[in-house]
């Protein structure tokens, strides 16, 4: 059974809109209405809704300013659009924020049935959807589907295949892979799924499968003419073998080749962006006629696509490139120097997962090559003391301290290892610290601000965290980090005590106390001041009067 918001600043029609609903043959539960966007957020973040139909144009908070932070707190929540407006603009505007539909007043009520209809059928299927992996299909197809990925995996990673299990293999994908006169190269093609679809708004696990599944679709239209084959590779990665050319391996053929790699890594990359918003390295592998070496051109674009951390600019990379500079060793140092920092600034640095171990051990291992000792220590402890940049805290008392020039002055290379875990373990404590204090105070000065303006009937979350200089999603995160508490609780929580203190100690009448605490609706403040207390407005009132 669904439970429907429906948001107008004219009951009339909310009314009517509901007892259409409640009398249709949906299986609707429960409709609840709003008379402004405020109000609306209100019951959103008290209860759970399916779907919402909102107005357009409204007082205090219109339906797009509505959408905008529905998009923000609840970025899977269908909308409904009801609007007299017919202006394009509106409705584009609305669709870019996701509306599913956009109505014209006044609204044939078959036609709205049909809509609210269609959006639910198509949330539960979204339901369904988001509990399967990595293919949506069920039965046959799912079956098919998962003996191909099966036989790609094996193909590009099994080093001992005999030629029939090529053949058998070659039959179970089923693609256009001939096994024959050709040249083969492997993308490794790495998705940056923290944000993605056209809300931009960070990704969830269950939706980060599903867009990586509609990223196969994508990536297997961009390799449409180069007969290329794309599978689920490990977490955001995914793989495509690519096939080229005729056999013929004269230098102008090569060079066309590596043109039409370069052409493949650039249309997955805009076409990724261009279809699902999603931001992609492609690592390229060299070029075969063997698929006895898919194997090997595997770890090649593996290791291309690592190089994206050397060079973060780049989308398309080439293990050629990378094999010419000679800077493997290199990027596997920077891969290790990334994720210990990573590891620094993440909630709990006790204990540090990293291999810090290992990581004396390369650098002991190479005191016999003084430059690439110190070019290696270098660059890990610039970059931990780069931290404190980051963090903004080149002001502090500490600072200097934690200066590599000053902290390791006069050791000498066996001396400076042991020195590096002392240098480590003090900066991860100093980090934790500084960053403990810095959100503390976020949060006090949020906490002020909302003490200073909690009776804002226009109060947003965007609000608050313009006043602190952060993201609204991220002062939301902090703020339930630091207090365990939502931040929208706390502003009901606030203007809630106000009213209390107002009700028990002066004559003011209900709809006052409602605007004076930030309600424009003396109903609507009701209804929230019983989600809270228990009893009604005046019920409290003749209870603490009464004692």
């Amino acid at each position: 059974m669904y439970r429907i918001l429906v948001v107008d600043d004219e009951p009339r029609v909310s009314a009517g809109i509901k007892g259409y609903l409640m009398a249709s043959r949906l299986e609707i539960s429960h409709v609840e209405t709003a008379s402004n966007g405020f109000e609306a957020l209100d019951c959103l973040r008290m209860d759970t809704f399916d779907l919402v139909l909102t107005d357009i144009q409204m007082g205090m908070m219109n339906g797009i300013e509505l959408m905008e932070a529905i998009l923000l707190e609840q970025p899977h929540l269908p909308v409904i659009v009801i609007s007299a407006h017919e202006k394009f603009d509106f409705a584009k505007k609305a669709m870019r924020l996701g509306a599913k539909d956009y109505l014209i007043k006044p609204v044939e009520l078959e036609e709205m049935t049909r809509v609210v209809s269609r959006v639910l059928e198509e949330k539960k299927e979204s339901g369904r959807l988001t509990m399967q992996l990595p293919y949506p299909e069920t039965g046959k197809e799912a079956r098919q589907h998962m003996r191909r990925h099966e036989a790609l995996m094996e193909l590009v990673t099994e080093t001992e295949l005999q030629e029939k299990d090529y053949h058998d293999l070659l039959q179970d994908i089923g693609g256009p892979l001939k096994g024959e006169g050709s040249f083969y190269s492997i993308a490794a093609v790495h998705l940056n799924l923290s944000k993605g679809g056209f809300s931009n708004q960070e990704v969830t696990l269950k939706d980060r499968k599903l867009l990586k599944y509609a990223s196969i679709n994508i990536l297997e239209e961009s390799l449409s003419d180069w007969y290329g084959v794309a599978f689920n590779g490990f977490g955001n990665q995914l793989v495509a073998v690519i096939q080229l050319g005729d056999g013929e391996s004269s230098a102008g053929t090569r060079q066309y080749m590596n043109s039409q790699l370069n052409l493949i890594g650039q249309t997955i990359v805009m076409n990724l962006r261009q279809y699902l918003n999603v931001e992609a390295t492609v690592g390229i592998s060299t070029l075969s006629p063997d698929l006895s070496m898919l194997p090997k051109l595997m770890e090649e674009a593996g290791a291309a696509v690592e190089w994206r951390k050397l060079h973060p600019d780049n989308n398309v990379l080439y293990y050629e490139d990378m094999a010419a500079l000679g800077n493997l060793k290199m990027m596997e140092w920077v891969g290790m120097v990334e994720e210990l920092t990573l590891q620094l600034k993440a909630e709990e640095t006790a204990q540090l997962s990293v291999d810090t171990e290992g990581i004396l051990r390369i650098l002991s291992g190479l005191n016999q090559t003084e430059g690439l000792f110190h070019s290696f220590f270098g660059l890990l402890v610039y970059r931990l003391y780069g931290l404190l940049f980051d963090y903004g805290l080149e002001n502090s008392a500490s600072f200097r301290h934690f200066d590599p020039d000053v902290y390791f002055r006069g050791t000498e290379n066996e001396a400076k290892l042991e020195t590096l875990k002392t240098y480590i373990r003090e900066l991860a404590a100093f980090l934790r610290q500084c960053i403990s204090e810095r959100d503390q105070s976020v949060v006090s000065r949020v906490k002020a601000y909302i003490e200073q303006h909690y009776g804002n009937h226009s109060l947003k979350i965007q609000d608050v965290a313009g006043a602190v200089h952060f993201s609204a999603a991220y002062v939301s995160y902090l703020f339930k980090k630091e207090t365990n508490k939502n931040l929208w609780d706390y502003v009901s929580e606030i203007r809630i005590e106000e009213a209390k203190r107002m009700l028990a100690v002066t004559d003011m009448k209900r709809y006052e106390i409602s605007y004076q605490v930030g309600y424009q609706s003396p109903e609507h403040f009701s209804r929230m001041f019983k989600r809270f207390t228990g009893v009604s407005p005046a019920d409290y009132r003749k209870s603490v009067q009464g004692e």
